[in-house]
């Protein structure tokens, strides 16, 4: 469980096998004696509860830790939610505990649960605060770090959420909330091993956490730029999570959201809104940087992570903010109880938090993203609002032409995403990426979009060159979008042995308006 409390993860349950399997292995359980001739893990109950997922979706079952929770979902509704107990890897009981899994894949990767708990949440209440466009997910898949903060932000906790009453604790007790120390303002000495869970070659990891430090201590906000797919924003996660869990006192969490060209000084800072109770009447809402500071009247510190702060058109949506970020209070053109809503710099706080007053924590910081495509961008954020910023940059690895280094450099990455991939399949992708990344001009790709085509190739069964195509179409061409040099990249891609050149040569045309030269 990470210092900012747990995970949620959806688990539709829609057709008939996996309602069945629902009702008779979480709902009901299995009886132990089953369990135990299978397994010298699992936790001591009886029945036992428990989940499973096919192999192929791994790289999200094993994020699953202890006081998590699934999510149940079908017909519009998530209809239970069910603590996590423990986790294990174990093929020969998830073909007996599930005997009607699809295509001979059993479940292999089993979650033990808790009782689940009746929720009737609906699907689109949750989709909302995450930001999906979908109207049901698809397949095992974390709730991302949006819908986390908005169910934080909107009842104070997961654990709130679930239960449908006020903040628990994970034991079920009425949590304490302890105010942080506005005015401390600690020494950071994040480790490099803050970012174990990530790969870097090349002693990148120190190059980023000496400037991450530095600019922390020296009282910047920091902007993590780089191709997409380098990781900036699990960087900005991890960090953030270190500082809470080190520093518990300062930090009472973090949050992160994706900026949108929709954005204006409404959702970072706030305006007003319709009372619920009466709708002619408008009352004062927060917007996502003022709730960082308060919430229910209780003083808080909570991190922002700003995904793609980029697509916002800064000067709009920050407005007054730029003054907050210097350090100085800003009086907003509202009120609260007919008093003028002011934000006030943790120096100048003398104590006893008034409604209308939100106070910003000297430790407080900004963690942002934005993508090296988007540099034109850069140059649109004022000089105010950019020397407010240390910018760190996150490159992609250098990809070697050789196929060894290429199945090398493959080979470290799938080991720390616990991919099982045969040197075939790391040649290919290997290949792939280096015909990607190596055109001058062209536009770089990281490591987590590697990651998603590495899986579906792993996970297809048939024609390695077919699965590589989709792959492709699936996860680099939504890249190469309003790319100028898009039909060069395309045809540095097809000339490679790794993928299907008619097959991708009629997608390329298809989705990016190209062809395949030659």
């Amino acid at each position: 469980m990470g210092y900012d409390g747990p995970k949620v993860f959806l688990a539709p349950y829609g057709n008939d096998a996996a309602q069945e399997n629902f009702e008779r292995t979480v709902a009901e359980g299995v009886p132990e004696n089953e369990v135990a001739a299978h397994s010298d893990a699992y936790p001591t109950d009886d029945p036992v509860r428990m989940w499973g997922t096919k192999e192929s979706v791994a790289g999200s079952w094993k994020n699953v830790d202890s006081g998590d929770y699934l999510l149940f979902y079908r017909d519009g509704t998530y209809e239970y939610a069910a603590r996590v107990i423990d986790t294990e890897r174990n093929e020969s009981l998830g073909r007996t505990v599930w005997p009607n899994h699809e295509d001979g894949k059993p479940w292999s990767c089993i979650i033990y649960l808790e009782r689940p708990i009746e929720t009737d949440i609906d699907s689109a209440e949750v989709h909302d605060l995450a930001g999906y466009d979908i109207t049901y997910p698809m397949g095992f898949s974390p709730l991302n770090e949006m819908g986390l903060g908005g169910i934080r932000g909107r009842y104070g906790s997961v654990e709130s959420f679930v239960s449908g009453g006020d903040p628990v604790d994970t034991e079920g007790h009425p949590a304490d909330v302890d105010e942080p120390d506005v005015t401390r303002e600690p020494a950071v000495r994040i480790p490099e091993e803050t970012l174990d869970d990530l790969h870097f070659p090349n002693g990148q990891v120190a190059e980023i956490i000496e400037q991450v430090n530095s600019a922390l201590n020296a009282g910047k906000h920091i902007i993590f730029t780089g191709p997409p797919g380098t990781g900036k924003t699990e960087i900005a996660r991890l960090l953030c999570g270190h500082l809470v869990g080190e520093h518990p006192e300062v930090y009472t969490g973090h949050q992160i959201t994706t900026a949108t060209a929709d954005w204006s000084t409404f959702e970072t800072v706030g305006g007003y809104m319709p009372e619920e109770a009466d709708g002619d009447d408008l009352t004062f809402e927060p917007g996502q940087v003022l709730r960082r500071f308060k919430r229910d009247g209780i003083q808080r510190n909570e991190l922002l992570v700003i995904d793609e702060i980029n697509r916002a058109d800064i000067d709009k949506a920050f407005g007054q903010l730029f003054t907050l970020l210097s350090g100085q209070a800003v009086q907003l053109p509202y009120k609260l109880d007919g008093e003028e809503i002011e934000i006030i710099p943790a120096a100048e706080f003398d104590g006893g938090l008034a409604p209308n007053q939100y106070v910003v924590p000297s430790s407080w910081r900004i963690l942002a993203t934005m993508n090296t495509y988007d540099k034109t961008s850069l140059y649109e954020l004022s000089y105010a609002f950019m020397r407010r910023f240390a910018f760190v940059h996150v490159a992609a690895p250098n990809v070697p032409e050789e196929p060894s280094g290429q199945i090398e450099l493959l080979r470290a990455y799938a080991n720390v995403w616990d991919i099982d991939a045969d040197d075939e399949e790391l040649r290919d992708v290997g290949e792939l990426w280096w015909a990607i990344n190596a055109l001058e001009d062209g536009r770089k790709i990281g490591p987590a979009i590697i990651q998603d085509i590495l899986t579906h190739v792993v996970a297809f069964d048939n024609d390695r060159g077919v699965a590589l195509t989709q792959a492709v179409s699936n996860y680099v061409f939504p890249q190469l979008e309003g790319v100028p040099n898009r039909g060069r990249i395309v045809s540095r891609i097809a000339a490679t042995n790794a993928v299907d050149r008619d097959h991708l040569d009629r997608l390329a045309s298809d989705v990016l308006g190209v062809r395949v030269d030659g």
